[in-house]
């Protein structure tokens, strides 16, 4: 039995289609709730970043964010944080502070960006969001750093720090970076041990490179109709299309909802 459900946001919850929650997947949410089985977003997206969204109608127990390195449930605050530490956190601030390329970290409260250019409005602008504030780093936790690319040196160059990080490129000219091992089932992992769930009785939706893990990891795991074959290879369910409420319609062939 499904105790408990994670949902990637990009794509899968939200559409940059059409800018919206399909309506069928807010009355989804909703429906869970009351049978009782608690809902968690699971995204590579920070905090301050879902502000640029109304999600006064999605109805969720929770958020894991930052790809697995923090989780904050709704009614009792921040169950479980992981930072960059070390040699990785080490290397990423001198790359903030050259200036080589753009990047930003994610912090617990804010977004550092050390400059921005026409690469970091065009990526911002494709996934609905800001461009982050750009100011210095001043000490704060880092829980994941994220780059902006538009040449293959500046790619080789992060592309070499992937022996102490975990690399995901999530749009032509973007990519996170996590310490070496975590990723968005870390969060999973800390949010199912904290309700006492075994792996057996989740299930997650996802359609991106970085949902590939708890598609592995989840009992039951669910890809939109969306997503690329490559992603839809880790499903053991491939749904419709985000725009043709493919959410819903898993849910109810599930018959959870």
């Amino acid at each position: 039995m499904t105790k408990i459900i994670f949902f990637d946001f990009d794509n899968t919850l939200y559409s940059h289609t059409t800018s919206s929650f399909p309506k069928s997947s807010i009355k989804a949410l909703k429906k869970l709730k009351e049978k009782g089985i608690l809902t968690y977003l699971c995204t590579g997206r920070a905090l301050l970043e879902l502000d640029n969204f109304d999600m006064r109608d999605v109805v969720l127990d929770g958020m894991i964010l930052s790809s697995g390195q923090v989780v904050i449930s709704n009614s009792e605050g921040l169950l479980y944080e992981k930072t960059i530490e070390g040699e990785l956190k080490d290397v990423l601030i001198r790359l903030f502070n050259e200036k080589t390329f753009p990047i930003y970290f994610c912090t617990p409260h804010d977004m550092i960006l050390n400059y921005c250019n026409a690469t970091v409005r065009h990526v911002q602008s494709a996934i609905s969001s800001g461009v982050p504030e750009v100011k210095p780093y001043n000490n704060e936790k880092i829980y994941m750093a994220s780059a902006f690319f538009d040449e293959d040196k500046t790619l080789k160059e992060i592309m070499a720090l992937k022996d102490q990080a975990e690399i995901t490129i999530w749009h032509e000219g973007a990519l996170d970076i996590v310490p070496k091992g975590m990723s968005k089932v870390s969060g999973i992992k800390a949010v199912c041990e904290h309700y006492n769930i075994p792996v057996e009785e989740t299930m997650c939706f996802g359609d991106g490179d970085n949902d590939i893990t708890m598609l592995d990891y989840c009992g039951t795991s669910i890809a939109m109709g969306n997503a690329p074959d490559f992603v839809k290879e880790h499903a053991d369910y491939i749904c419709d299309h985000i725009d043709k409420d493919g959410l819903a319609k898993a849910l109810k062939h599930f018959k959870l909802i």
